[in-house]
């Protein structure tokens, strides 16, 4: 994904009524079944926990991404190590 696209690109999160997701900033889906979603954002890894999840759209072009089910939990880890980190700074982390 272009970097410079990352830089200006806007992540947006909203959820309504704990049963739609709406998000702006995604770069791929890391994972999914019926219970987590694992996305890659802008912002980091997203793990949306819950029930009877559905992604209900996806547009990676764009970014944009809804999920529908009920949402329980969203986490957010840390960013993917950049290009500046190498093997030996991710081991002594």
């Amino acid at each position: 994904m272009d970097e410079k696209r990352d830089k200006t690109r806007t992540h947006l999160l909203t959820l309504t009524n704990r049963t739609q997701l709406t998000i702006e900033g995604v770069q791929h889906v890391e994972n999914f079944d019926d219970d987590v979603i694992m996305l890659s954002t802008d912002m980091g890894i997203l793990t949306i926990k819950g029930h009877n999840l559905r992604i209900h759209q996806l547009d990676l072009d764009s970014g944009s991404f809804v999920a529908e089910g009920d949402i329980d939990s969203l986490v957010y880890s840390r960013k993917k190590p950049g290009k500046s980190d190498g093997t030996w700074a991710r081991l002594w982390r």
